[in-house]
């Protein structure tokens, strides 16, 4: 087995990784080359042992002290020692592709569940060449981008799926306006990849999104877009979605049951008969006001803040029952679905009477 005296990397491949010299008897006094961009490690029996920078190194016991224990006898007048010396590239990599085919996600406002394509590319750059040699090359001895993109191909479709997905529900966007949004779904899913690629010591680098694209014969795409298009319709008339919906409830109820139960809805909540009578009326009121041809009333609906968290919407049925069970109280604040802003309940309108009627009157003045 030779003594190597010369150890170095004349990187050809700029798509290359790590790369792994071919000898490991090396002579104390050899001359390490490690080039720009690059960095040395030695290894023994599976241990990192030390590190170089780029530069030109005598290796003794000085700047090897891990390995004093490793060096042999004198071999020929030559003092050896046995280890893995090992090159990674630190320059950036770029234009790298990722691509997802037949992915499915639920639409966060419908809720069904929709097939889409993506694709895109991105860059990495080793950020941390220990823990990349010991979790990802291990005994492979050479490594190159396309390394990458098999070890985290997994990785990038599922932070694309999840972010697709939390994403539009974050920012209330449809599918009709993704492809306005890259740049901020790509910084989402970016966000949530690094995480993977930490572990394995790699920096995620520019990473993006060229297209998405939707299976027009798919089903769960052909409703969400008719749900889509309903929502433009209402919108021009003042109403939302989710407005309409609780009025086809409504009117189904009425039909079946007659109208005089429809306010027999809040009754059996187990409000009062001056409570009913004024959401009654609110009711009423708003169906004078609407811009709707026909009289079809807007009814409220509502987003609740509690403990940090947000729930709902909620009828202005169950708003009166979580207010009597103080589940609200004026100090809550509440969305009102349309509005502008998260207000205080007693600031809403409609709420603001029904606080009225369940607080008590004011204490008689003093004597």
């Amino acid at each position: 087995m030779p003594i190597i005296k010369s150890i170095h990397w004349e990187q050809d491949n700029p798509e290359e990784l790590v790369y792994k010299f071919p000898f490991n008897n090396i002579a104390l006094g050899s001359i390490l080359t490690v080039n720009e961009s690059q960095e040395a490690f030695f290894f023994k029996n599976g241990t990192l042992c030390d590190s170089f920078i780029s530069g030109r190194h005598t290796l003794s016991s000085a700047n090897l002290p891990a390995l004093q224990k490793l060096v042999n006898l004198a071999s020929g007048g030559e003092t050896t020692f046995m280890a893995e010396v090992w090159f990674i590239s630190k320059l950036e990599k770029r234009n790298m592709f990722w691509g997802t085919g037949g992915l499915r996600i639920i639409d966060p406002y419908f809720q069904i569940p929709i097939k889409l394509s993506s694709r895109g590319q991105y860059g990495i750059r080793i950020s941390d060449g220990g823990v990349f040699l010991k979790k990802l090359i291990g005994t492979i001895g050479f490594g190159d981008t396309s390394l990458i993109e098999d070890q985290f191909r997994i990785d990038v479709v599922e932070s694309v799926k999840v972010s697709i997905a939390k994403y539009m529900k974050e920012n209330e966007v449809n599918i009709n306006e993704l492809g306005s949004e890259y740049r901020g779904l790509a910084k989402e899913t970016a966000k949530n990849l690094q995480l993977a690629f930490d572990e394995y010591g790699v920096e995620l680098l520019n990473f993006n999104i060229e297209d998405i694209s939707f299976d027009e014969n798919d089903k769960g795409y052909q409703t969400v877009m008719e749900g889509i298009a309903e929502q433009a319709r209402l919108s021009k008339l003042g109403v939302s979605y989710l407005q309409q919906k609780q009025l086809d409830i409504a009117q189904t109820a009425a039909g079946n049951e007659g109208a005089g139960n429809f306010m027999g809805i809040g009754m059996g909540l187990g409000v009062g008969n001056n409570l009913g009578e004024v959401v009654g009326n609110s009711i009423k009121q708003s169906a004078l006001t609407s811009p709707l041809t026909g009289g079809v009333p807007q009814l409220p609906s509502y987003y609740v803040a509690k403990g940090g968290q947000t729930t709902g919407p909620y009828s202005i049925d169950i708003i009166q029952s979580m207010i009597q069970q103080k589940e609200i109280t004026a100090t809550t604040y509440v969305y009102r679905v349309g509005g502008q802003e998260w207000i205080l309940a007693s600031e809403d309108p409609d709420i603001s009477k029904i606080l009225s009627l369940m607080m008590p009157p004011p204490p008689p003045p003093a004597l």
